[in-house]
């Protein structure tokens, strides 16, 4: 059939040539623009552009190809393929012929056509995954995939998140934050709930945890929680606090350790390490330990991984680097020396500064009483302050005469640390070779020297004064208060 209007066809596809896809006006001195087309890569397989054939609607010649350039081109195009697919019969090994007009039944209907096969798959185990009731062309194609197993989405996570929200938690657990959802569940079936692969709880976890499992199944010192049940604690998918912990871990630890989070609010003299890091962690396993209160080692290496520096403490002064005063002294304070920092010092915090148990004068100088050295008389006798004379409560004697008593109970009376370093020396008893005078940064020299019955010392600027528990230095004792005249009347 010829156009009605030729001449006008003309004219407009002249135009459309001269202005191309433009929104800018004719020009019409301007030369036709030639377009420059892109020249396109060569399509990989999956791009090349597939001419879909007309559905036969006769029976097709003996030896026919079902997948072809036209016709099922992923039977060959995809990775992996179902592999009745290879065998003799393909496609008749779970359809029927052609009913009429291109229509290939199945052999058995629903999951019965992959249960023929796939017998072992559901239906031998206590629990079932509900997804196998709806069928199995619902997670897998029954054709060919680009994914392993079948599997209709790319990847396990993507056809497990169909059913299952989608969880975005800001620290994964590796096999969820993998997508490899199956590392921990049987996506059939189970004999345990949750479709579990490994057990219930901590036997589960086993499966990548053994070394803790190991550790809580043969440690002394178990955290209850962990021998119970790991969910305890965790979550099992993902978390925003680190170790998958359900919340940060001091609330963690709180939530049973109800007593411990009171004082810790209440405390005055709070111990930092319980703000930074990892908290309650710094300090304890959570799960098992072969030392007492779960500990991850003995008290004195674990103070020691902070307190082998300066510290600013909470209350603003500079804790001094604590091992100067303890490695390589020749007497250790007897808490010190089995490791028990707890013995003095309250280590989640406390009323008495320095996290101190007591309380226990930082003064150089102070006026006697006897709560002054509370926390001295938890190990040692208070008798060693309060009493004048004796022949055995101590070697600081001058014959019957106590010393300590001579330096201690009085309105201006020397404190402990006046003369002892409280965690360790390289003098006896643990007599300090120097301290700070009071109100001064003056290293006061003690000049302590032992004999084998006494001994003497040469403080700062006085005389040296000696002492003999056998024979007795007379200028040492107290002297004696005068006589009333009538005492002095015979």
């Amino acid at each position: 059939m010829t156009p009605r209007h030729p001449v006008l066809l003309i004219l407009l596809a002249a135009v459309l040539v001269g202005t191309g896809c433009s929104d800018e006006p004719p020009n019409s001195d301007a030369p036709t623009p030639t377009i420059a087309r892109p020249v396109p890569s060569p399509p990989t397989v999956r791009e090349v552009a597939v001419v879909k054939a007309a559905r036969p609607v006769g029976a097709l010649p003996p030896g026919t190809s079902c997948s072809t350039a036209e016709c099922h081109v992923s039977l060959s195009s995809s990775r992996f393929v179902h592999g009745v697919l290879r065998t003799g019969e393909k496609c008749s090994n779970c359809h029927e012929a052609d009913q009429g007009d291109h229509v290939y039944p199945l052999k058995r209907p629903g999951n019965a056509g992959c249960t023929h096969c796939h017998a072992a798959t559901t239906g031998q185990r206590i629990h079932q995954h509900g997804a196998t009731e709806v069928g199995c062309v619902t997670c897998h194609d029954p054709h060919a995939s680009d994914q392993r197993s079948l599997i209709r989405g790319e990847s396990v996570a993507d056809v497990c998140s169909t059913c299952h929200p989608a969880e975005h938690p800001t620290f994964p657990h590796a096999p969820f934050g993998n997508g490899t959802c199956v590392a921990c569940h049987d996506p059939h079936e189970s004999d345990f709930p949750a479709l579990l692969r490994g057990g219930t709880g901590t036997e589960h976890c086993a499966l990548c945890h053994e070394r803790i499992v190991d550790a809580i199944a043969t440690t002394e010192q178990v955290h209850p929680p962990a021998r119970q049940d790991c969910l305890v604690c965790h979550q099992p998918h993902g978390s925003d606090f680190p170790h998958l912990l359900s919340v940060a871990t001091d609330d963690a630890c709180f939530s049973c350790h109800t007593d411990l989070e009171q004082m810790i609010a209440g405390a005055e003299a709070p111990h930092g390490a319980l703000n930074t890091q990892a908290s309650c962690a710094n300090c304890h396993d959570a799960h098992a330990s072969s030392h007492p209160s779960l500990l991850k080692d003995r008290q004195d290496v674990l103070c020691l991984q902070c307190h082998d520096r300066e510290v600013l403490a909470t209350d603003g002064r500079t804790i001094p680097d604590m091992t100067s005063s303890i490695r390589d002294r020749e007497f250790l304070h007897g808490p010190v020396a089995s490791g028990d920092c707890s013995a003095c010092h309250n280590v989640h915090g406390g009323t008495h500064s320095r996290l101190l148990r007591e309380q226990f004068t930082s003064a150089f100088y102070t006026s006697f009483d006897i709560k002054h050295y509370a926390l001295c008389f938890e190990c040692h006798e208070a008798d060693l302050v309060t009493t004048e004379r004796t022949a055995d409560l101590t070697d600081f004697r001058d014959g019957d005469v106590n010393l300590h008593y001579l330096h201690v109970n009085k309105p201006k009376g020397r404190t402990c640390r006046t003369c002892h370093e409280i965690h360790g020396s390289n003098k006896p008893s643990h007599i300090a070779e120097t301290v700070p005078f009071e109100g001064s940064g003056w290293a006061l020299p003690i000049g302590f020297r032992k004999t084998d019955t006494g001994g003497s010392c040469a403080p700062g600027c006085h005389k040296p004064m000696d002492y003999d528990r056998v024979a007795p230095i007379a200028s040492s004792a107290p002297k004696e208060p005068a006589a009333t005249q009538e005492e002095a009347t015979p």
